[in-house]
């Protein structure tokens, strides 16, 4: 578990070795403060941003829209998420239909149920999702990373495309190379690539006569266990974006809640372990006895409904532990009440360190599975403290 632990931290010391030093916040807990302004944070059931950000945009509700332009990074989550307007930097969004219409300055980091890219990205383009489209009018400045159920490429990527999906439509521009891990490869008759094709699936493509390909086209035999695998790793790395964007609006709307939930993991390591069995373990036992009773069906369904937003929960806040452990051994924490930017940094350095260990076998899933159980049985600590101190439930305890 040591050694373990130790290479989790010498990862996330050389990701944020990488990363310029975030402003410490000011007293009382303010936003941050930038050379150009200040970090903006929205949330509620319909957010909808009209005004010019002048730094950073964490934004969370039933529907969020940005209409104004972003000067920094965009960071948003909701249940439909439209883009429209011009993001300086980063786009990390989440939701369960997002489309990005405007001008990303530098890199997409999209998920959801359905993922459409309309506009422009100057950099790379990260997406997954059930449905995963790059319209026409579409331009990605670098790379595009997709994954889905459903992966349709009708725009221009002036580098390489990589796609794991299980049906896959090329209709568009690609400059550089395409690897396709797919069940199904259609390229249209607009489709024009640069590059080489290869395809790793159980069935031949299918190329219309109108394709322009430079390259060659190499079909490599592959099951469709072993596309799914591919398409499945592709995915954990992908669902990234869609934890970092909640986990955001978690700090941002309860910073001192999540920041000492994470800190009880250290405080109090084997009472956070024990929690954590009892819940990822007594809540499905109680689920089931709720259910067969009859007479406690809502109570179980209210229990099925809030289980896995239990799990997501408790894998962010181990996420955060592991970032800010990983900073305090780079001395980038120094006793100091750490910023809700500081908090955000290191919560998305741990998350993609924790996403590539995911990948190794076994390990992958040890380290996943301790994550889980120190993350849940944490928050549920930090929960009862909070409403024994203060004798009333917590912020969105209810929830």
């Amino acid at each position: 578990m040591a050694r373990t632990r130790g290479a989790l931290l010498l990862a996330i010391a050389a990701v944020l070795a990488a990363t310029p030093a975030p402003v410490p916040a000011q007293a009382g807990g303010s936003p941050r403060r930038h050379a150009r302004g200040e970090d903006v944070y929205l949330g509620g059931p319909s957010v909808d941003v009209t005004r010019d950000v002048p730094a950073d945009l964490v934004a969370a509700g039933g529907t969020v829209r940005i209409a104004a332009s972003v000067a920094e990074t965009a960071m948003v989550a909701g249940g439909d998420v439209a883009l429209d307007g011009t993001v300086g930097d980063d786009v990390i969004a989440a939701g369960g239909t997002v489309v990005l219409r405007g001008r990303t300055g530098d890199d997409a980091r999209l998920a959801g149920g359905t993922v459409r890219i309309e506009g422009r990205v100057e950099d790379e383009a990260m997406a997954a999702g059930g449905t995963v489209r790059l319209e026409r009018e579409a331009v990605v400045g670098g790379r595009a990373w997709l994954a889905g159920g459903e992966v349709v490429v009708a725009g221009t990527v002036e580098r390489d495309l990589r796609v794991a999906a299980g049906h896959v439509s090329i209709e568009g521009t690609v400059r550089g190379n395409v690897l396709v891990h797919a069940d199904v490869l259609d390229i249209g008759a607009t489709a024009r690539i640069d590059g080489d094709v290869v395809h790793r699936g159980a069935r031949e493509p299918h190329i219309a006569s109108g394709a322009q390909i430079a390259g060659r086209v190499d079909h490599r035999q592959e099951p469709a266990r072993r596309a799914g695998r591919a398409l499945g790793r592709l995915a954990w790395l992908l669902l990234v974006p869609a934890l970092f964007a909640t986990g955001a609006v978690m700090i941002a709307i309860f910073p001192r809640f999540t920041s000492a939930a994470a800190g009880v993991i250290e405080t109090d390591p084997w009472r956070s372990l024990g929690y954590g069995a009892l819940v990822l373990v007594g809540a499905p036992l109680t689920m089931i006895a709720l259910f067969v009773t009859g007479i406690g069906f809502p109570l179980g369904l209210v229990v099925l409904a809030g289980y896995p937003v239990v799990l997501l929960l408790g894998y962010l806040v181990a996420a955060l532990f592991v970032g800010v452990a990983g900073a305090r051994r780079l001395g980038r924490e120094r006793g100091a009440a750490p910023s809700k930017g500081a908090l955000i940094l290191w919560l998305l350095a741990a998350l993609v360190v924790l996403a590539l260990v995911r990948l190794v076998p076994i390990l992958g899933g040890l380290v996943w599975l301790a994550a889980l159980l120190f993350g849940v049985g944490a928050l549920a600590l930090q929960l009862q403290r909070t409403y024994q101190r203060r004798g009333t439930p917590p912020p969105g305890a209810q929830a």
